[in-house]
């Protein structure tokens, strides 16, 4: 900002004032606000509205009050106004000062406020946070920094704000935000909208400043006059004007003298310390620290040092990763406490055994100890000081070991001994360590047991690398937090801070304060002082001993405290004379004054400096006098000397050092490109202030991992200039002409190898910090103008497009947000969020939309059926059981693909041969050709359909002419069509079989019946009973028992669930006996067809027959697993479900027993009827594939039908395939896909960018969209196979409810309804008559409403997203990877350029070609596109600051240029010569089988992101391709597997073959780690350290076992690689050795890798991959060279064990319990390091196994490993063992009193009740289950739909049988 500027907008301020003044009148705001202010805090609000101000007031005073009216004022103001909405906005300096203001603002005004601090994740919200934010709030209340980075990102205006108020405002100098708020962005705003100032101090002193300079110093930086009270009025009248105020009057002061301390010899454990760990970090810190401390507090105040410095150390080992336990110290001979984390520990157990010798206890009295002393009355609140109070010594045991200035400490404090409960007290201390330690010393004296004592700390700075904590746990904030709360609340009565507690803090009940070290400014001790506000308070400055002589000489100013009395000291002193100082104890040294410990005469000079300010008030208060109407004096500093000092001075304000405006004057004329760069859209600003935070903000957000925190480095050049005079002045003018130095400074920054830009070299300037600052400001600038950060000066993490960003602008709330609530909403994609979809019909059973045509009787248009064409298909269906097939014509709407095939599983049905035949049967439609079918043969053909599926599946189905889309048809003797003849006339016979009294039955044994008791059932007569009759005592009971174990559909062979859960099983036991009946006669009742019975004289001795149910299978859609296959799947004579049984004892054999009256013969054989029981399943079959065809040529795949019809099956299917596998393959396939794309598509993004790119598209939420949007989800084949769901393909055929028993049998004794049951009971004309031809068959008018199959099914989300990943597992596995990227870009995933896997190769070297131009043109292009907006002064400014020069920045330099200097160009280009030898090169080609041509993308593939090389790039690019690459790879290997793996399996074998830990092996083994390019010390220790540790466990294993087990082990002979995919020369081979000997099996598990090495293989893959020309091919050639061979040997070889934990879980879930959990923790030695992390494997709540590791994944995994060897269980193979044999555990007869019973038994079954919980579950799902069916059977009942018109009085019978009805459909 130029000085014409300033003049401007100093002028403006009477503008400003006039404004405020006139809007409203202060007395009708302060009326509004119901505050009632005092005299003098009135005045000062009226002299705050006239102009900026800024209140200076001794802390207590009410200065807060004033603030709190002018934003009531101002909030008024804009209530009643109609312009832009604006905002009061409250800075504070500390977060505890934002909740303690926001809560005075809230309770004293009616205003909505709203708190801000960077805890709440403010730099994560975007543009659309704040505007809400702003829309929501009156007053923000934020710390300093938050508006500061709100106003720099452009997501705050300072315009918006009309009432800025700054708390603490004596801190706007230099660089604090204060400042750069007020220079960066109120400064640069207009006149008219910029905010009112207001701002609050207690001194605006300065300890470099004189007072007149300090005052109008900080006016000019607030652009605000400085008022106050009146200070020249007298003490009575300042008293009665602050009466009734917060404080009454002022503290009395008084200072207490205290002697020089002797000189302390080192303490013995200091020495001991030194001796044996002198090297370690702490140790060393502890010795440089130790001097001050003896000097300070003396040697007792040391050795607390040593222990709290050891706890803290203890408690940073504790944090840490651990080292293995496998290494041992004495590996690393040369290397350093510093260095080695293992001698670092060995260092701290010495220092712990040194400590605890030398101070016995005390070491471990802070432990989690809650005891409590007994003669406390109150707790103390720390338990931490409460353990410590256990160990209370006598302060005379102590007192020679303190130094005099703690025991004047003690002794002030003492006096408070008598009245405990007064003391309230604050001990203000510089250093905090000393605060620390003070707490310490006070709470282990005994006369001191009436302090409950705590600290105040302030946040270390990070640099400082300090490791002094708060005594309480948690973060400093919390703990400071609780320790004022417990201070205002009496739990603590004193308090010992650092400066920290000086400002802002209100405390109330304080009235107490000492300086125990001398305040450093007059402001500390001014605001120190307002600390005690009770009345009658105590304000004590301790002081070093004053020389007599001296202190008659000092001129002591009036307002000092005096010094202590004589006699006080006296009397603190009175067994001084007994102190005695041991000898070993005092060097001999004279007295000394510790070091930066102020003297008396320093407390004086804060006091002069303090009563300069008020001498220049008085004058100035003369000069200027401002007298208010109610008399109160305003001292108001303003006018000419302000502003004039504001232009003189005005540079001054960035920093205060001397020779500051001489340098920013030389900034100003010498780097003519300014220093403000304004981003347009969003004003967003970069300066030089602001630039070195936004650089560490983008670096910190690069790609990381946990071994490197990226910075950047800044380096400086000193340029050596000619002594030259720096200013030059003439009387004629007074400009300052450009400054010269004797040296100026360049800054070159370094950014990490993953940063968009890599080097940048700033101009020349006058010292260090403007050279890294113009060089950070340069290099913002440029990572804007690349796009690596946003217009809003964030980071790009996730960019988005426009579209999906106004998307999701709605959505863009934080959680973090003041009263914004999280949405709850259901997560796309999720297993969790269901809905409702429709399912498809194929297109072949869809009939065309029928005409409308008028009706015959009404005349009304309607849509009715009219003839059209069907097409014929000839079914040749052959069950195993029968000798020959059977053939029936299936017409459908519309014609099928001609190569349709109908696998089906018939033969493992077949008892003959042996051994089981599992393949499939195909059965292939034949095209007979098409037929026209008019109304008449289409109702015989949907009649003779709906007949063969009644015996099919023992339910009548009935039709809707519109919609049905296939029939049923009898071919003709021709075998060319359909015989219409006999379809009409095949079942017209259905009489019953009784025809007299005298009929012999006995040729009907053997024939068909059907059988109204039972459905309609067909049955075989196997015996005539002549001595029984339906009136006959049977004696039994029908019952409905449990059927078959196998469901209806078992799970098929092959997909054996792997995650332990028990398989459900039916109940046995428990049936209900539904009724219990004496005679058939009886049971018809029951059945509700006793209207067809005869009368009694007719029934009796008419014989019933013995019948057994014809066996039928009717799921041929799955392969049975041999374990469950029995005769109960198959409906045979065993079942009992609906006809009598003859008890055991009666005249005839149990069975099922029927009546002539209730049959009828069926005109059907049993071969017949058992080859149409293929229909449902070939029916069911025969859809899914017509849909997977339809979803095959939607989509264009280059995949088989067979193929998508796995794909599109879900698990819930129950079927013969799953697309599981599939989905686990399409994962992969679409990560692989997905990767390539980003990769080649955004050159520029580093790995971060990419991979939430990525996250993006292979997420659940965007797969479901795409599944959605290309209307995938009715096509998803979910439904299981239910016989009574089973119909004809297409929707116009439903099913009834149950099948009345005159359309299964004609009977002429049918008795008709009586009157009163006629009119109860609606029934169809065709149930009115027997002799209704119409009943001869069933039709379309029905007596009941039929159950329609539904036309939706609900699927999960996560289903649905599954079809487009399974979908590309298909095209993958048919169609390679070309398949799978055409299936790619059908589905969505990926552009439709994209056409061929070369085009990602061309695209990528046109990218790279491209994005070197870019580099070239970079300015032009920005200057041509900032032009074409709307002109304008802003435009204009960011049209000049675009024309930089291009030689300041570094893309990739040439190893050329070492040194860039401003001039030289510089692109991104790949450099021949690379960091790699040509040795090593050959090496690293050799070992992959692969030469590049490239070797920068090989130098790229093994440079670490904290390498400092500029001319390669991070790995991490390569890295996030080649974890795709080999991902799928692997993926593909264990897809392929024979035999084939379920999913479960896939993916267990897949995380260890793609983890880490594995990758990182073979890259040892193959010495690759050796070539890794880094520049982290810590990277370098992690590799080695991993080396020794696999080392160390390769030597272990190999004394383990002999030589000659060694020659029985597989491949211990030499393991040959293959051979190479380029390189020819044999020359070039190495000598064949096995470099995986004596490799433990799954020594992964044993030995944790760090991720560096596991990264570097996946980039050395991409890098093949890229190198290659996205050569597929060629990167699985290298994968088959140096991973496949692994994992042939320990992987796929057998010895992959299952792994512990998963074992554990299918351990216990076997044996019933699933209430298995891990729980973690630490061990509670303070000695243990190495295996200090504990599990335990809990199951309810008991801990039943533990163990240790070096880290919780190796703790919980030796958990489950501990419990597994305890109850004797060995892990099967994981990749082909058996998995049931995990629950197979050997019985322990020695220990256990019961046989048979195994440890796992004695473990879970005393707390284990998953067996109750589950079986109450089952009885509440049963019982819900009984409630429903019967509420069901109510309703029919009460409908009026009566089946078949007979009597429905028995409503009890109906509910006690209402699973008869449905009995055997379950």
């Amino acid at each position: 900002m130029h000085l014409g500027m300033l003049e401007a907008h100093l002028d403006t301020a009477s503008v400003m004032d006039t404004t405020l003044a006139t809007d409203t009148e202060p007395a009708t705001a302060l009326e509004k606000s119901g505050l009632t202010p005092r005299d003098y805090q009135l005045a000062l609000f009226h002299q705050a509205l006239r102009s900026n101000s800024i209140v200076m007031l001794e802390t207590g005073t009410g200065k807060t009050l004033v603030a709190v009216m002018l934003i009531e004022w101002f909030a008024q103001r804009a209530a009643a106004g109609s312009g832009r909405r604006k905002v009061r906005v409250f800075l504070n300096n500390t977060v505890a000062l934002v909740h303690q203001q926001a809560r005075v603002i809230g309770d004293n005004t009616a205003q909505t406020v709203h708190a801000y601090v960077g805890a709440m994740g403010l730099d994560e919200w975007d543009e659309t946070a704040w505007t809400r934010t702003w829309a929501r709030a009156d007053v923000l209340v934020m710390t300093h920094q938050v508006l500061l980075n709100a106003l720099r990102s452009g997501h705050a205006r300072i315009s918006d704000i009309d009432l800025l108020v700054f708390d603490e405002a004596h801190h706007a100098r230099g660089s604090h935000p204060y400042m750069l708020i007020m220079r960066e962005f109120y400064d640069h705003c207009a006149p008219h909208d910029r905010p009112h100032i207001f701002g609050m101090t207690a001194s605006p002193l300065n300890a470099h400043q004189s007072a007149q300079a300090s005052v109008h110093h900080l006016q000019a930086s607030l652009d605000a006059s400085m008022c106050t009270v009146d200070l020249t009025a007298d003490q009575s009248s300042r008293s009665k004007q602050i009466a009734g105020s917060d404080q009454a009057a002022g503290p009395s002061a008084v200072c207490y003298e205290y002697a020089l301390p002797p000189a302390f010899a080192p303490t013995p454990l200091t020495t001991a310390l030194e001796s044996a760990c002198g090297s370690a970090k702490v140790v060393v810190r502890g010795l440089r620290t130790a001097p001050v401390i003896l000097a300070l507090l003396g040697p007792f105040g040391v050795d607390q040092m040593w222990l709290y410095y050891l706890r803290q150390w203890h408690r940073a080992a504790a944090l840490r990763p651990a080292p293995s336990r496998n290494a041992v110290t004495s590996a690393l001979p040369d290397a350093t406490a510093a260095d080695d984390p293992l001698l670092d520990i060995a260092d701290l157990k010495s220092a712990l055994e040194l400590a605890r010798a030398h101070c016995g206890a005390l070491l471990d009295a802070v432990s989690d100890n809650e005891q409590m002393l007994a003669t406390e009355t109150v707790v103390h609140p720390v338990p931490q000081l409460r353990a410590l109070g256990l160990h209370r010594r006598p302060w005379a045991d102590v007192r020679a070991q303190l130094s005099p200035q703690v025991n004047r400490l003690l002794g002030i404090l003492l006096q408070w001994r008598d009245r405990p409960t007064e003391l309230r007290g604050i001990v203000f201390v510089g250093r905090r360590i000393t605060v620390v330690l003070l707490a310490y010393v006070v709470t282990l004296i005994a006369e001191f047991d009436f302090v409950r004592a705590d600290v105040l700390l302030g946040a270390a700075l990070k640099q400082s690398g300090s490791i002094d904590r708060p005594i309480r746990s948690g973060s400093v904030r919390t703990a400071n937090q609780l320790t004022l709360a417990d201070f205002a609340d009496g739990r603590l009565n004193l308090v010992f801070a650092t400066q920290v507690a000086e400002e802002g803090v209100d405390i109330q009940p304080c009235n107490l304060v000492i300086r125990f070290d001398m305040p450093k400014t007059a402001t500390s001790m001014i605001q120190s002082r307002g600390r005690a506000r009770m009345p009658g308070s105590q304000f004590i400055v301790m002081v070093p001993q004053v020389d007599p002589e001296l202190k008659q000489s000092l001129d002591v100013p009036a307002s000092a405290a005096p010094l202590a009395s004589e006699e006080v000291l006296s009397a603190m002193d009175a067994d001084a004379s007994e102190l005695i100082v041991p000898e070993s104890q005092v060097t001999g040294e004279s007295q000394t004054l510790p070091e930066h410990q102020g003297s008396y005469t320093d407390y004086l000079r804060l006091v002069r400096l303090e009563d300069c300010l008020r001498d220049w008030c008085r004058a100035e208060a003369l000069v200027n006098p401002t007298t208010t109407t109610d008399s109160t004096n305003i001292i108001v500093s303003s006018g000419p000397a302000h502003q004039e000092y504001g232009r003189m001075h005005y540079n001054l304000r960035i920093d205060d050092s001397p020779s500051t405006e001489l340098e920013e004057m030389w900034v100003e004329q010498g780097d003519k490109q300014g220093r403000i760069y304004t981003i347009v859209s969003t004003q967003a600003r970069i300066t030089y202030m602001s630039a070195v935070p936004t650089v560490h903000s983008y670096v910190q957000h690069l790609p990381q991992d946990q071994l490197c925190k990226l910075q950047p480095i800044f380096d400086f050049e000193q340029v050596a200039q000619p002594k030259q005079p720096t200013v030059s002045q003439t009387k004629k003018t007074k400009k300052a002409k450009i400054p010269t130095h004797n040296a100026l400074f360049r800054c070159t920054i370094t950014l990490p190898s993953n940063a968009a830009v890599r080097r940048v070299a700033g101009p020349l300037m006058p010292n260090k910090r403007l050279a890294k600052q113009a060089a950070a400001y340069r290099a913002a600038k440029k990572l804007h103008q690349l796009g690596a950060i946003d217009d809003n000066l964030s980071p790009i993490a996730d960019p988005e497009d426009e579209a999906d960003q106004a998307a999701n602008k709605d959505t863009n709330v934080k959680p973090t947000e003041p009263n914004a609530k999280p949405a709850s909403r259901k997560v796309k994609g999720a297993r969790s969020s269901t809905d409702t979809y429709d399912i498809a019909v194929a297109p072949a059973f869809v009939q065309p939309k029928a005409l409308t045509q008028p009706d015959m009787e009404s005349g009304e248009m309607a849509a009715k059926y009219s003839p059209r064409t069907w097409h014929l298909y000839l079914l040749s269906l052959h069950h195993p059981s029968t000798d020959s097939p059977s053939q029936i014509v299936f017409a459908s709407a519309h014609r099928m693909p001609a190569d349709i095939s109908v696998p089906l599983f018939v033969n493992q049905f077949n008892a003959a041969i042996e051994p089981r035949d599992t393949s499939a049967t195909i059965f292939r439609p034949k095209y007979l050709g098409s037929q026209v079918l008019d109304q008449a043969q289409f109702d015989i053909l949907a009649q003779f359909s709906s007949k063969i599926f009644t015996r099919m599946i023992f339910m009548m189905l009935t039709w809707n002419e519109l919609e049905v889309g296939s029939l049923l048809a009898p071919l003709n003797a021709e075998g060319t069509g359909i015989d219409f003849e006999f379809a009409q006339s095949c079942f017209d016979d259905r009489s019953i079989v009784y025809q007299d009294s005298t009929t012999d039955y006995s040729s009907l044994v053997g024939t068909l019946i059907m059988d109204a008791l039972d459905h309609g059932r067909v049955k075989v007569v196997e015996q005539v009973c002549d001595t029984i009759d339906i009136y006959s005592d049977l004696r039994a009971y029908h019952s409905k028992k449990a059927s078959s174990d196998l469901p209806e559909n078992p799970q098929p062979d092959g997909m054996d669930s792997d995650d332990g859960c028990m398989v459900a099983k039916k109940k046995q036991k428990g049936a209900k006996t539904r009724l219990s009946v004496k005679t058939m006669a009886k049971w018809t009742d029951v059945k509700r067809i006793n209207r067809i019975r005869p009368a009694r004289e007719i029934a009796t001795g008419v014989p019933l027959f013995k019948v057994r149910n014809i066996s039928l299978v009717y799921n041929y859609l799955t392969i049975v697993p041999q374990s469950i296959l029995s005769s109960a799947y198959v409906e045979d004579a065993q079942e009992t479900s609906n006809a009598a049984k003859v008890a055991t004892g009666a005249a005839f054999p149990d069975g099922l027993y029927t009546s002539p009256f209730f049959c009828a013969r069926e005109p059907m054989d049993s071969a017949t009827i058992a080859n149409l029981s293929l229909l449902p399943a070939f029916f069911m079959r025969l859809n899914q594939l017509l849909l997977a065809y339809e979803v095959k040529k939607k989509l264009a795949l280059p995949v088989q039908v067979q193929t998508v019809r796995e794909a599109i099956t879900s698990s819930s299917a129950n079927t013969d395939v799953c697309y599981e596998r599939l989905e686990t393959l399409g994962d992969s396939v679409l990560k692989y896909i997905a990767s390539v794309m980003l990769f080649v598509a955004y050159p520029d993004a580093h790995e971060g960018i990419l991979t939430t790119r990525r996250g993006r598209i292979i997420c659940n939420a965007n797969l479901f969209d795409l599944s959605t949007r290309l209307k995938l989800p009715p096509y998803i084949i979910s439904q299981t196979f239910v016989k009574r769901d089973v119909r004809l393909p297409g929707r116009g055929w439903h099913r009834m409810p149950f099948i009345p028993a005159k359309w299964i049998c004609m009977s002429p004794f049918f008795k008709a309804l009586s009157s009163t049951e006629s009119s109860n009971t609606e029934t169809s004309e065709d149930a009115k008559s027997l002799g209704d031809a119409d009943l001869a068959v069933p039709k379309k008018q029905l007596p009941t409403e039929p159950i329609v199959v539904g036309t939706t099914r609900m699927l999960s989300e996560k289903t649905v997203a599954d079809i487009i990943e399974s979908l590309l597992g298909a095209s993958v596995c048919d169609g390679g990877i070309n398949g799978a990227l055409a299936a790619a870009r059908a589905l969505g995933v990926v552009d439709n350029g994209w056409t061929c896997w070369s085009s990602f190769a061309s695209v990528w070297r046109s990218n790279m070609a491209a994005r070197k131009r870019k580099m070239a043109q970079l300015s032009n292009m920005r200057i041509e596109t900032i032009a074409a907006t709307t002109e304008s002064q802003e435009v204009n400014d960011l049209l000049q600051e675009m024309k930089l020069d291009q030689s300041d920045v570094l893309f990739g330099l040439d190893l050329s240029v070492s040194n860039p200097q401003p001039g030289s160009v510089a692109l991104q280009h790949k450099s021949d010569s690379t960091g790699l030898s040509d040795m090593a090169t050959a090496q690293i080609e050799d070992t992959l089988g692969y030469t590049f041509n490239d070797r920068a993308l090989l130098v790229e593939a093994l440079t670490h992101c904290s390498s400092l090389d500029v001319t390669s790039s991070s790995y991490q690019r390569l890295e996030f391709l080649g974890d795709a690459v080999l991902d799928f790879f692997l993926t593909k290997r264990y897809y392929d597997h024979q035999p084939p793996l379920n999913p479960h399996r896939m993916t267990l074998v897949k995380h260890v073959a793609a983890s880490n830990d594995l990758f990182a092996i073979v890259l040892v083994c193959n010495g690759l780690q050796k070539h890794v390019c880094h520049g982290s010390v810590t990277v370098r220790d992690a590799i080695h350290d991993y080396e020794l540790r696999l080392k160390h466990a390769r030597k272990v294993w190999s004394q383990r076992h002999s030589n000659e087990e060694k020659d029985h082990r597989e491949d211990s002979a030499t393991m040959e690689r293959p051979a190479k995919s380029r390189r020819t020369s044999s020359s070039s081979e190495k000598s064949s050795i096995d470099i995986y000997s004596d490799l433990p099996p799954e020594v992964w598990d044993a030995v944790r890798a760090p991720k560096v090495l596991g990264d570097i293989l996946e980039s050395l893959v991409g890098a093949v991959f890229v190198d290659s020309g996205m050569s597929h091919e060629t990167a699985k050639s290298v994968y088959e060279r140096v991973l496949s061979p692994f994992l042939d040997r320990f992987v796929d070889s057998g010895k992959l064990s299952l792994h512990p934990v998963i074992q554990t879980l299918l351990v216990c879930q076997g044996w019933g319990c699933d209430a298995v959990s891990w729980e973690n923790g630490t061990d509670s030695n303070p000695l243990e390091y190495t295996n200090r992390y504990v599990c335990h494997v809990v199951a309810h709540g008991q801990r039943i196994s533990t163990s240790t590791g070096d880290s919780p994944r190796h703790a919980k995994y030796n958990a489950a490993n501990a419990l597994l060897t305890a109850i004797g269980a060995s892990a099967p193979n994981a990749l082909d063992g058996d998995l049931n044999a995990v629950h197979n555990l050997s019985a322990d007869k020695a220990t256990s009193g019961k046989p048979g019973e195994t440890a796992l038994d004695k473990l879970l079954k005393p707390i284990c009740t998953c067996a109750e919980r589950r079986l109450a579950e089952a009885e509440q799902r049963a019982a819900a289950e009984e409630k429903k069916k019967r509420m069901e059977i109510e309703q029919n009942n009460t409908s009026g739909g009566i089946a078949d018109a007979e009597d429905t009085t028995l409503a009890t019978d109906v509910k006690m049988s209402d699973n008869i009805e449905e009995g055997e459909l379950v």
